[in-house]
């Protein structure tokens, strides 16, 4: 992930921009134990800075999360798989122009008081991604979506000077929610994306019109395939 910290011990430094390995599914600085209930794997944009997991973190600790893509398996209304259910398609949501997508996140420490303090183990970073509901044309997919910062907003959400809850909402409401007209495309990939034994590139290759089954069109909401 990509985030924005003051170093420590230098308080009249700027705040240095780093790539850091975080696991995914917030814990909260004040949970008893991080392995106990789910780990929150989304926040709601809409509740970011009420809900007392995230609203901290919306203030203090926001990141980007690089992606080359994400996933959504659409529901077909007509076609059923092998055991008789509504068949499932995967789509990949990419940047219309190649380019690496910057997702919103928050992320937490979480430290462990039964831990020794020299144990490289006594702290957790966890971090959850910012969704929003999904903009016309993907709702045929998910009714929900990552919010999506934009390359004039990145600076803005990682600044961790920025930490007022007006100025915070004011950002998150500056976000373009229009951006599947504009600078994203969608197209289906191969079914595989659900095995977790599978990996690498050709999980993002178009599958050819010709092998769908009862698939929507994103933009136009015709059915597309046999």
């Amino acid at each position: 992930m990509v985030l924005e910290r003051f170093r420590r011990g230098e308080p009249d430094a700027p705040p240095a921009r780093s790539l850091r390995s975080l696991r995914w599914g917030l814990v909260p600085s004040w949970a008893k134990d991080a392995s106990g209930g789910p780990r929150a794997l989304n926040a709601r944009a809409e509740t970011l800075l009420e809900k007392p997991s995230f609203a901290q973190a919306a203030l203090a600790r926001r990141c980007l999360v690089p992606a080359d893509a994400w996933y959504e398996w659409q529901v077909s209304p007509v076609a059923r798989d092998g055991a008789g259910g509504p068949r499932k398609q995967p789509f990949a949501v990419r940047a219309a122009d190649g380019s690496v997508l910057s997702l919103a996140g928050v992320y937490e420490f979480w430290q462990d008081p039964a831990a020794a303090p020299g144990d490289p183990a006594r702290w957790l970073v966890t971090f959850a991604v910012v969704t929003t509901a999904a903009e016309p044309g993907l709702d045929r997919l998910h009714e929900r979506m990552p919010l999506l910062v934009p390359r004039d907003l990145r600076d803005a959400w990682l600044d961790p000077t920025l930490d007022d809850a007006e100025d915070v909402a004011a950002l998150l409401a500056a976000v373009p929610r229009d951006q599947f007209a504009t600078a994203l495309t969608a197209h289906p990939v191969p079914r595989a994306v659900g095995d977790v034994r599978q990996d690498g590139p050709h999980l993002l290759e178009e599958v050819p019109e010709a092998e769908l089954e009862g698939v929507v069109d994103l933009r136009t909401g015709q059915l597309t395939g046999a």
